[in-house]
């Protein structure tokens, strides 16, 4: 077992092909099709959480059957912070987690831990990392998991899951302009205030949208977003700042929530284009 599951897709080679390049439909036709495909295998698929696990690395375990999570996981879809958004069909499970725990770990992108994952039922079981290799051979063996106990108490306390789920209802504008939401700035503002606000604003939609979706669905919508996405500026010039000169200093524009047309937002997420992504069981 390696030090770290998987820290995301290579959207730093989707940036760099260039704007005119077949690598971003490709790229994200064939991670979207795996990704249903994954969920639809007929065998028992198991991932082992280890170290981090961000963006695709999620795509790629999150429809399996068993997510081990250990001591170290670290598990997060920041994808806000480079102008982009949480794909690989995080508008299907995402969406349907409770008290918009999903759409606040969507907007800002903030690590979790292995209680919060267990606790959350993004993870099924939890095994500490010095059994893991007994796990592996028990598993292999006899197909069966066994879960070590753990203290499965979250970092997030009942008042703040409440404050979310009571709070995150609606879409960017009307999260922003909530009192309680501004009155609370340590619970959501202070850790959005360096992502893409474009990236925000079709993320809250994205998944206010996605509730009663299948994953058929959610991921040819998002297909078609991400399309959208990776030719805005926005993409560039966060993957620059994060991910090639790492100076965590993009410029965004529109650079605030208040600058975004409501317009333009849903048109991202609904207007067509040319060759949509269908894929089907």
């Amino acid at each position: 077992v390696g030090q770290h599951f998987c820290a995301g897709g290579d959207v730093k080679s989707v940036h760099l092909s260039g704007p005119s390049s077949k690598l971003k439909r490709e790229f994200f036709a064939k991670e979207y099709s795996l990704n249903l495909q994954i969920k639809n295998f007929s065998k028992p698929y198991l991932s082992i959480w280890k170290g981090v696990v961000m963006g695709g690395g999620v795509g790629l375990s999150i429809y399996g059957d068993y997510r081990i999570v250990t001591d170290s996981t670290k598990f997060a879809m920041p994808e806000t912070s480079i102008g982009f958004f949480p794909d690989v069909g995080s508008s299907y499970f995402l969406s349907k987690l409770k008290n918009n725990i999903g759409k606040y770990l969507g907007l800002t992108g903030e690590i979790i831990n292995n209680k919060d994952l267990l606790n959350f039922e993004l993870a099924t079981h939890y095994c500490p990392e010095g059994k893991l290799n007994d796990l592996i051979n028990r598993y292999i063996v006899d197909g069966e998991i066994k879960n070590y106990d753990t203290a499965t108490s979250s970092s997030f306390s009942q008042d703040r899951l409440n404050f979310y789920n009571k709070n995150l209802e609606g879409s960017i504008y009307d999260i922003l302009n909530n009192k309680e939401i501004l009155n609370n700035p340590d619970y959501l503002m202070s850790k959005i205030e360096k992502k893409c606000p474009m990236s925000l604003a079709v993320t809250a939609l994205l998944l206010n949208n996605s509730k009663s979706n299948t994953l058929e669905k959610c991921l040819e919508n998002e297909f078609r977003l991400s399309q959208k996405m990776t030719n805005r500026n926005d993409f560039s010039e966060g993957i620059e700042a994060v991910l090639i000169e790492k100076h965590h200093n993009p410029k965004w524009s529109p650079a605030s929530i208040k600058d975004i047309d409501n317009n333009e937002v849903k048109n991202l997420l609904d207007d067509p284009i040319d060759n949509e992504l269908k894929i089907r069981n």
